[in-house]
């Protein structure tokens, strides 16, 4: 086994952190995502973990196949963030006690997650989405404090209410969202 690969396995399971595999060259986009749990110079084993952090599989690999790894990565420390919290990702989801009490419309939800400082998501008609707190509101406007799906700023962004499609209250994707920005601290509202 060369010796880079030997070094990112062992660190890979002695730190049990998870590795991405690459198989395919005809296909290397394609790739697996899993902790180390065995490897020798012709077989590597992995329990494998999917792209919602949730254990899927055991498999092996065949070494000689193996012609990339990624370790540490944006995309991997995201599933890895999941898979260590998946009690908190996917814990029971209580709908918000007003949209049993009021008439529900847009600009009401736009309202309400700015009172309340909700982290939501928002499609637009244009084909954008956005992941952020309304910080701002007009019956015409909203001013959202973005971020993205890996909790990095990402600015301001002013759009018409008219002009939002769906509305995302809480989902997996925010909810992990908004664990990243608590782990940082208190956020300027």
């Amino acid at each position: 086994m060369e010796g880079l690969f030997q070094e990112i396995l062992n660190r890979a399971r002695q730190e049990k952190r998870l590795l991405g595999v690459r198989t395919s060259q005809s296909e290397p986009g394609r790739f697996s995502v899993g902790y180390v749990l065995s490897f020798s110079d012709e077989v590597l084993v992995l329990r494998i973990i999917n792209r919602d952090g949730m254990p899927t599989a055991i498999q092996s690999f065949n070494m000689q196949e193996v012609f990339q790894l990624d370790f540490d990565d944006q995309y991997i420390r995201h599933v890895e963030f999941k898979a260590d919290n998946l009690d908190k990702v996917y814990a029971g989801l209580k709908s918000p006690q007003f949209l049993e009490q009021e008439y529900v419309s847009v600009p009401l939800l736009l309202e309400r997650a700015h009172q309340l400082g909700q982290l939501v998501n928002v499609y637009t008609h244009l084909g954008m989405d956005y992941f952020g707190y309304v910080r701002q509101l007009t019956p015409e406007q909203v001013l959202m404090e973005c971020f993205t799906e890996y909790g990095a700023a990402d600015g301001l962004v002013v759009f018409r209410v008219e002009d939002i499609r769906n509305f995302i209250w809480s989902n997996e994707d925010t909810r992990v969202l908004e664990l990243r920005l608590k782990q940082r601290g208190p956020l300027g509202a």
